[in-house]
């Protein structure tokens, strides 16, 4: 874990580290941030916006807000499909593989 100012892991997040650098808690300090985080991570070949609102339920200016969000902290990737944008989650980045937060 990156040496500095720590936080409380919420308790939506059930495993990981007891302690979450600024990065992490930025990617789940927010329940609907985290909910697309885990459902990013039931997906190989990622969604688009449209499809992730309608999965999370969420408006899709809150969905676009979030996954900037989570490409600023490299947690998610986004690739241009022809006309779409795919979003896929970043297993490798540093919250999923050192913080551990599950996805």
């Amino acid at each position: 874990m990156k040496k500095g100012q720590v936080y409380k892991r919420p308790e939506w997040v059930e495993s990981g580290e007891d302690e979450l650098c600024p990065e992490c808690f930025k990617a789940v300090g927010v329940q609907s941030r985290y909910k697309l985080i885990c459902s990013l991570g039931k997906l190989k070949d990622g969604a688009t916006v449209g499809a992730l609102t309608e999965t999370l339920g969420l408006r899709q200016p809150t969905v676009t807000h979030h996954l900037n969000i989570l490409k600023s902290i490299d947690a998610v990737q986004m690739e241009e499909r022809g006309r779409e944008r795919v979003y896929t989650l970043n297993r490798r980045a540093h919250c999923f593989e050192e913080c551990k937060i599950p996805y």
